[in-house]
């Protein structure tokens, strides 16, 4: 199993909001699906998923990892469809910040009012279709939609652990 690993990036602004990628069409895992960013852990991580996930957030968003304080790591998350396994890990980032997407890996960056993800109903479960291996399938998954940007699968799995851990947008800003 693929071991990988992504940053929940929180940005403090007075609206804090929380940021997501849209991955490049032209990926061979993923192509343009919005999700954190983060890839596999590779050797030169020393096997550390945390090391990874800033590596990767460095590299794809154009900013530093020193600007990035890891909080905590989330509940880990398997594709098994991809058969991958990610470790996600709650970052806060003080602004200000400009992103700079790398447009290989990254395509866009996006950020979202925090406030928007806790609304009520905004993540919620749903059927997803999904072609694998030229394959079709239907997922039951925690979906999250906001300004054209549709969240699912992986990332809205963890985006469902971030809302159980933390109760309150104003909790969460505040880690």
């Amino acid at each position: 199993m693929l071991r990988a690993a992504v940053i929940v990036p929180i940005v403090r602004h007075p609206e804090p909001t929380i940021v997501f990628v849209r991955r490049g069409a032209h990926l061979r895992r993923n192509p343009g699906q919005i999700a954190f960013p983060g890839g596999a852990v590779d050797a030169e991580d020393g096997g550390d998923p945390e090391a990874a996930a800033l590596r990767e957030f460095e590299e794809e968003l154009g900013v530093s990892r020193r600007r990035v304080r890891i909080v905590e790591r989330l509940e880990d998350v398997e594709t098994l469809a991809l058969n991958v396994h990610v470790t996600p890990f709650l970052g806060i980032i003080e602004p200000p910040v400009t992103f700079v997407p790398d447009g290989e890996e990254t395509e866009s960056v996006h950020e979202v009012p925090l406030g928007a993800l806790y609304a009520p109903g905004a993540l919620h479960e749903a059927d997803e279709h999904v072609l694998h291996e030229g394959r079709r399938y239907t997922v039951r998954t925690w979906t999250f939609d906001y300004a054209g940007l549709h969240v699912w699968g992986a990332t809205g799995k963890m985006l469902r652990s971030l809302l159980e851990r933390y109760a309150a947008a104003e909790e969460l800003a505040l880690a």
